[in-house]
């Protein structure tokens, strides 16, 4: 098997983090994207947040719909596939998002586009997992990391196409093709590394099964990562729309303030591996979720755009880390069957991701966002509370 001298990582593992790492960019564009367009799609459409509520609610039906069966299917076909396959559906009804008429019609679009990133968010994380523990290091915030800096092109992309009198269709159809382009072009990659027989690429066995106290330690980490994913969902899908009706700021400055959030969270998950290397992943957690309860909670009282934005930058260091390092904690507890554990961490956490924004959209219809934000700041200090029951590791 041949190295690399210079990272330590065998060539077949390189190339695979690379190809793997194609698909994150991929699905932190299209979320950007889409996260950045919900003021603009709010409007476009005359919805009222419980209405908006209800669309991020079909987004989050269809992913957990394809969640709950895509990990059996990585048995039976590889990773890069049903990736692939999730890219392709998820960018193509971005396209049609914009052009579909009627509420129930939107509905049935955005539960595609869910499903479409359900299947890739869970073959894209366990293709990752299985590349860490074939490397033998930490790289789980690495991959989440290229995520990030994608929510972030996402997002500038989008501010500048409206700042420049772009509308939505543009938005979405340049966000749709850059997705499926990227996915097409990762897919071809792994191919030819499947050619070369690099067990990478190769469907992954389910494992052995997990013992009972296993299962309680996992499930703890799973609803470590409800909370995280829920608070970090909530504060992709709403903060731009806060920027604009609660200080009557253009869809393109919320845009921006969605940009710093993705920028600062890009930045800290490249040193989250060796932050975690050094400090230990429990300690990592807890600084992190301290850091997010005081951000989040700035954010309710700020009284100028200056304080959100920082109040977002800040909250973007902290949730950067939590769930990578609850993953990589989920994978070393789960032992023989690491995979198993992902699956179940994997599948709590992005309920919280997935639903969590919907439900905190039907909370501010019924009384403000400022309140849903505060739910997110007690999501982040229960996980504060939650580091105690962890191991120090």
């Amino acid at each position: 098997m041949m190295t690399d001298r210079a990272s330590g990582i065998s060539v077949g593992a390189r190339d695979g983090r690379f190809n793997c790492s194609l698909f994150f960019v991929a699905a932190g564009i299209g979320i950007g994207s889409w996260a950045a367009c919900l003021p603009v799609l709010s409007a476009h459409n005359r919805l009222e947040k419980g209405e908006l509520g209800l669309v991020l609610l079909c987004f989050a039906l269809g992913a957990i719909a394809t969640m709950m069966n895509v990990g059996r299917l990585t048995t039976r076909y590889s990773c890069s596939t049903l990736s692939l396959c999730g890219s392709l559906t998820f960018g193509t009804a971005l396209l049609v998002v914009p052009h579909v008429s009627g509420p129930g019609w939107l509905a049935f679009a955005v539960l595609v586009a869910g499903a479409g990133f359900g299947t890739l968010d869970v073959s894209m994380n366990t293709e990752a997992s299985a590349i860490e523990r074939r490397a033998g290091r930490h790289l789980m915030s690495s991959f989440h990391a290229v995520f990030s800096f994608g929510n972030l092109a996402g997002a500038l992309a989008v501010g500048q196409i409206l700042s420049h009198g772009g509308a939505l269709e543009i938005c979405l159809a340049a966000t749709g093709l850059t997705v499926a382009a990227l996915a097409i072009t990762a897919s071809l990659g792994a191919s030819r590394a499947a050619e070369r027989d690099d067990p990478l690429q190769t469907g992954l066995t389910s494992g052995n099964a997990l013992e009972r106290t296993q299962k309680v330690y996992i499930v703890l980490l799973g609803m470590i990562a409800f909370l995280a994913l829920l608070g970090e969902g909530g504060m992709m899908d709403w903060s731009a729309i806060y920027i604009v009706t609660a200080f009557g700021k253009t869809d393109s400055i919320g845009a921006y303030g969605f940009a710093v959030l993705a920028s600062t969270m890009a930045l800290g998950r490249l040193f989250g591996d060796a932050i975690a290397a050094r400090i230990g992943s429990t300690r990592l957690m807890l600084s992190c979720a301290l850091a997010c309860a005081a951000s989040v909670g700035l954010l309710i009282v700020a009284s100028n755009l200056g304080l959100v934005f920082l109040s977002l930058a800040t909250c973007g260091l902290g949730v950067a880390n939590i769930v990578p390092a609850v993953f990589a904690a989920a994978g070393r507890a789960g032992g023989a069957a690491a995979g198993r554990a992902m699956s179940i961490v994997t599948t709590m956490g992005y309920a919280g991701l997935l639903v969590g924004p919907a439900l905190l959209g039907f909370v501010a219809q019924l009384s403000s966002l400022a309140v849903s934000f505060g739910l997110i700041a007690v999501a982040f200090a229960l996980i504060a509370v939650s580091t105690r029951s962890l191991r120090k590791e």
